[in-house]
């Protein structure tokens, strides 16, 4: 099972139900939050290898609460187990991820969430536009499950954290092409800051290159890279369609991922909008399952 996290509430009133458990089944994680003595206790686990461990974490903690309530993709058949002898509710993932990513913000900055665009990298990505009202706008394949994949199919990586110490160690630019690497320096037809865009992700990786050169660690600081690029680009667009200037960018793809995180405030900031990063933000559909 992995880590346990606690956030403690103090003083401050997130209107949190202490008579029920709320639990997001995703393709990759499974999560369950509850409110104890004012405390968040939250737990995940691998969907697919501890789902007997999640079963007994329910088993052990239903008795001492009313209701369930359920989110996520691999949700449904744990559902109909539940709802047949307790209080038990399915929930829209979107609704809730958007829900728990408001209670987050409350928590983390004691404000509410702003109009904002909710971008979610879990195993995919999803894109919701929350002015207001909720609404999915659409998303991108590249995810967790699109960089654990290559990750498994070049290297037999199967450790999101090995991956992660991986990609802080390495430099995406001995295998990514920058513009500034094709220009001739005194080209004065590209400015400077041009000049350091990226012009083609692994493509220093030609026919002339020799691939006993290539670093496990500049692969997977690359794949990040250009992932965090192409999902920032999206979401800049999608927010600028939408009249959004903040977005919010949350999901188990982002835990300990510094090399992303600092890739897409970039992209934010190039694109003139705000970029916002919650705490323990993989656990915001858990926490809207419980509150919604």
């Amino acid at each position: 099972m992995g880590q346990m996290i606690k956030i403690n509430l103090n003083t401050v009133d997130a209107n949190i139900p202490i008579d029920t458990i709320g639990v997001d089944m995703g393709q990759s994680l499974s999560k369950t939050v509850i409110l104890k003595d004012n405390i968040l206790n939250f737990s995940y686990f691998l969907t697919q290898s501890e789902s007997v461990a999640l079963e007994a974490e329910l088993r052990s903690r239903i008795k001492d609460y009313k209701k369930i309530n359920f989110t996520g993709g691999k949700s449904f058949r744990l559902f109909q187990t539940y709802s047949n002898k307790f209080e038990a509710k399915l929930i829209n993932e979107f609704e809730a991820n958007a829900k728990g990513v408001e209670i987050l913000h409350f928590l983390e900055k004691n404000k509410d969430l702003p109009s904002s665009l909710i971008v979610t990298i879990g195993t995919g990505t999803s894109m919701v536009s929350k002015k207001g009202s909720i609404e999915h706008l659409g998303g991108s394949a590249m995810g967790g499950g699109f960089f654990m994949g290559l990750l498994k199919a070049f290297f037999n990586i199967n450790d999101f954290q090995e991956a992660m110490t991986l990609a802080k160690k390495g430099n995406r630019y001995n295998v990514d092409l920058k513009v500034t690497d094709i220009y001739d320096p005194e080209d004065n037809r590209v400015d400077l800051l041009f000049r350091e865009f990226t012009a083609a992700s692994f493509g220093k990786i030609d026919v002339n290159y020799s691939m006993n050169n290539l670093k496990k660690e500049d692969f997977v600081n690359s794949l990040i890279c250009v992932m965090g690029e192409n999902i920032g680009t999206i979401a800049n667009l999608m927010a600028d369609t939408n009249d959004l200037s903040t977005i919010v960018f949350c999901g188990g793809f982002l835990r300990e991922n510094t090399v992303a995180r600092k890739i897409l405030s970039v992209m934010c900031r190039v694109n003139k909008k705000k970029a916002i990063f919650l705490k323990n933000s993989e656990f915001c559909s858990a926490i809207g399952a419980l509150c919604v």
